[in-house]
């Protein structure tokens, strides 16, 4: 009795230092000597108590983890183009390019496998499979998270999309804390009995699989359902009431080599002494808005950066998104053509954002008979992350993104002024 009571109270620490670890992850960003042997200590502790836990334990832990995969499952199928180019990031950093074009289908089966894996584990159904599962999938991604973390070759493993972004070591570790709860429910996985019959359970799998990919599928077709990115529909770019900047410059004493910083309104400029005994070094800016700014570079010709100026216009500015125009088609591309012509007549900014090389873009454009748009460039990454759509349309106006749309979703040249004056 005693013993039962003692394995009673050990499977409720646990579950306590398991839920505690994880909330320590958002305290510990990168490696932690004392922390790695908390987590691994609580893995072997999961392996001692799992035997003699409580059915109330072993619910909680099947459930935790089979919430905790539907999350991560939804926030990167609701975004299976982000995710792909995670997968892409992979592919180039371990030298396997051969498999770059399989990287969508990738994207999809494995946000539908985890997401199908949690509402397994919530609704319980067919344990003894999904907990195989569970579990060979969280040793592939414990061991791919910490190669992440000792050597960085992929900076951001997107493990929760854009939904949450985290380092490689909180992604580690935040992998050894669902580890602990998986060994507890692999280990008691013949303690969990479904009632319902297998073909039931087998058709209710296959059915929450197909339902999530077909959903994902609606997402690449047109635009995330939720979108967790800096241009989301409705952000503001820029602060409605900026600070103005501040202006430091260095001067070094032409006879001692010391050197001094100025605030600009608090440099002695007015003093001939102190301006015939000292020389500017360097200078630099700091803007107390830059954390706010939204935007991302759009250079003209001459190598400026006007997206401040743009964004912040009072009237509607059209931007087209194109980031790689060879894969954008001339029927999605001409799509545009009647919402350039739109924008001339009011007096209003269209713009191509294009990654391309000018080359490359002249070609299609003659290939194409496009309009001569005026063109900005981009860093593509930028381009897919303001929108997923190639190509796609946004509108910003007074530095609120007014709308976004797939190129599938472009309406009337009459609505979408509408969106934009309204």
């Amino acid at each position: 009795m005693k013993r039962e009571k003692v394995f009673g109270w050990l499977s409720w620490f646990f579950v306590l230092l398991t839920f505690f670890s994880a909330w320590m992850i958002s305290q510990v960003d990168d490696y932690s000597l004392w922390f790695l042997l908390l987590l691994s200590g609580n893995i072997a502790l999961a392996v001692v108590v799992a035997p003699k836990s409580d059915k109330v334990v072993l619910t909680v832990a099947r459930v935790a983890v089979g919430l905790l995969f539907m999350y991560s499952g939804f926030v990167k199928g609701v975004d299976p183009l982000g995710t792909q180019w995670r997968i892409q990031d992979y592919f180039y950093a371990y030298n396997t390019l051969w498999a770059l074009p399989f990287a969508l289908y990738l994207s999809v089966l494995l946000n539908a496998f985890e997401f199908s894996l949690g509402v397994l584990l919530v609704l319980k159904l067919k344990i003894r499979l999904v907990s195989w599962l569970t579990l060979l999938l969280m040793i592939f991604f414990t061991v791919t998270t910490l190669n992440d973390a000792l050597y960085n070759p992929v900076p951001d493993c997107g493990c929760f999309g854009d939904a949450l972004i985290i380092t490689n070591w909180q992604t580690f570790y935040k992998n050894l804390v669902i580890f602990a709860f998986v060994i507890m429910i692999f280990i008691r996985r013949k303690s969990y009995v479904n009632l319902r019959s297998g073909v039931t359970q087998y058709s209710m799998m296959a059915g929450v699989f197909l339902l999530f990919a077909a959903f994902e599928a609606y997402t690449i077709y047109h635009l995330p359902l939720i979108d967790f990115r800096p241009w989301k529909t409705g952000t503001r770019l820029l602060p409605e009431n900026p600070e103005p900047a501040k202006y430091f410059f260095t001067y070094r004493n032409k006879k001692s080599g010391e050197q001094k910083e100025y605030l600009s309104s608090e440099l002695p400029w007015q003093d001939s002494v102190f301006m015939a005994d000292w020389e500017f070094v360097s200078q630099r800016e700091e803007d107390p808005n830059a954390g706010f700014y939204r935007t991302f570079p759009m250079m003209d010709d001459d190598g400026n950066d006007l997206s401040k100026e743009l964004v912040s216009q009072h009237n509607p500015v059209f931007f087209m998104v194109v980031y790689d125009i060879a894969k954008a088609g001339e029927e999605n591309l001409k799509k545009f053509d009647d919402i350039y012509r739109m924008c001339n007549e009011r007096g209003w900014d269209f713009y191509l954002l294009n990654s391309d090389v000018p080359e490359e873009l002249e070609k299609y454009r003659k290939d194409y008979s496009l309009p001569d748009y005026p063109v900005l460039n981009s860093d593509d990454t930028a381009l897919k992350a303001a929108v997923r759509s190639n190509p796609g349309l946004i509108i910003v106006r007074d530095a609120v993104v007014v709308a976004k749309f797939n190129h599938h979703d472009i309406p009337s040249v009459g609505k979408l002024v509408k969106i934009a004056t309204n």
